[in-house]
C-alpha cells in the first residue's frame, strides 16, 4: 500500500525497496520512512555502499560467485585444488 500522494522519490524508493526478497509494499514503506528519518547515520551511507557494489562487484567467471576481482578469491586461492569440482543443487 503506497502512499501516492507522496513525492516521486519517495514511491520510486519503496518500489525498488518492495522488489527485494521479503519486503512486501508495507514493510518498503516502513524501510524507507526509517531510512529517511536517519538519513545521515543509514539513508546516506547505504546509498554510497549500492553504489559502490554496482560499480565494483563482478560475478567471478570461473564458479559464479560474487567477488570485487575475477577470478573471485576463493578460486584463486594458492591452496584450491582446482582439479576437484564441488556440484550444489540450488
Amino acid at each position: 500500500m503506497i502512499n501516492r500522494s507522496a513525492g516521486p522519490e519517495i514511491i520510486r524508493l519503496i518500489d525498488m525497496l518492495s522488489k527485494l526478497p521479503g519486503l512486501g509494499p508495507r514493510s518498503a514503506r516502513r524501510a524507507t520512512l526509517h531510512l529517511l528519518k536517519k538519513k545521515d547515520q543509514l539513508l546516506t551511507p547505504l546509498a554510497a555502499a549500492l553504489a559502490d557494489a554496482a560499480a565494483k562487484v563482478q560475478v567471478c567467471s570461473t564458479c559464479g560467485n560474487f567477488d570485487t576481482v575475477n577470478p573471485c578469491a576463493v578460486c584463486a586461492a594458492p591452496g584450491r585444488d582446482n582439479s576437484v569440482i564441488c556440484a550444489v543443487e540450488e
